[in-house]
């Protein structure tokens, strides 16, 4: 797994592909502190009090992990594109190095730790069981309680294993948030994530997947230009989502705070539109079928 580090320093690509084939689309989102292309975070001051509480809660949670280092620095970044801020406390050496970073909520929860650099096995491989076993061990560690069958498969790049607990809430997945924990080929603890973001209430009402299928295709029609014939409906899916500016303009914009539950109808490409694009997800209100955004992949 490899980890955004410098999220302070991350610049949204853009997807010049809305732009050829999406016209006339308003904004979805109202105007929000992120601007595309430029910094994710800034640094905040914080009470001495609050700092010192996320140096012990720091130490607490390399200790519980295994960490590395000898001496903590702390600091309190605002997330604008994530809609969040948080107490990101680094791990240095002796020699003043960054070796672990851990990221906590304001309440002290664990959103994100990662251990820096390469692992020297200190064991033998363990397997997708004991992976999954050890990951449970180290999620109750620093207080998180798993719930549910985990999505266990070998790591990219970094050898090793993922174990990922995917949020449901009514049934639907809601998409990006969750836990998931890497470990190295001898169980070590790699990496940490946890997301849990706020939801919009259920709707009154909720349309079904057919009602959702023929609005994503009236809206394909009406926004494709000359390109709605080599498009077809592969997948209808009930998910919470957080709405984007996705086709909004040539701009992509940071996602809502609020994730509201949809349908995601996801549209495959074929003949010459799919020279240009791979498919075409979008998605729609699951109470009045509004456009609440989506994506394209190329």
């Amino acid at each position: 797994m490899r980890f955004q580090l410098r999220s302070r320093r991350f610049s949204l690509p853009a997807l010049a592909i809305l732009g050829l084939l999406f016209v006339g689309v308003g904004g979805g989102q109202a105007a929000d502190p992120f601007v595309a292309g430029g910094p994710s975070t800034r640094s905040l001051p914080a009470p001495a009090d609050d700092v010192a509480r996320a140096r012990a809660r720091g130490h607490d949670v390399a200790v519980a992990l295994g960490l590395p280092g000898v001496s903590l620095r702390v600091e309190r970044l605002d997330d604008r594109f994530e809609h969040r801020t948080y107490d990101e406390v680094t791990s240095l050496d002796a020699g003043g190095r960054e070796v672990a970073i851990t990221r906590l909520e304001l309440d002290g929860s664990v959103a994100m730790a990662v251990s820096l650099g390469w692992h020297q096995a200190a064991g033998r491989a363990i397997d997708g069981p004991a992976a999954m076993k050890r990951a449970d061990a180290l999620a109750r560690a620093v207080g998180h309680a798993p719930a549910g069958k985990p999505d266990v498969r070998r790591s990219a790049g970094a050898g090793g294993w993922s174990i990922a607990w995917q949020r449901t809430v009514d049934g639907a997945v809601v998409r990006g948030d969750g836990l998931r924990i890497t470990v190295w080929p001898d169980g070590a603890f790699h990496g940490l994530t946890r997301t849990e973001r706020p939801l919009a209430a259920m709707p009154d009402r909720e349309i079904g997947a057919a009602d959702a299928r023929k609005a994503a295709a009236t809206f394909v029609q009406a926004r494709v230009a000359g390109s709605a014939g080599d498009l077809r409906v592969v997948a209808v899916e009930r998910v919470w989502v957080a709405p984007n500016d996705a086709f909004g303009g040539a701009r992509v914009d940071a996602p809502a705070p609020t994730l509201r539950l949809a349908w995601a109808v996801r549209l495959d490409a074929t003949g010459a539109l799919a020279e240009r694009v791979r498919s075409i997800e979008v998605w729609l209100d699951a109470g009045d079928t509004s456009l609440l955004g989506g994506a394209v992949i190329e």
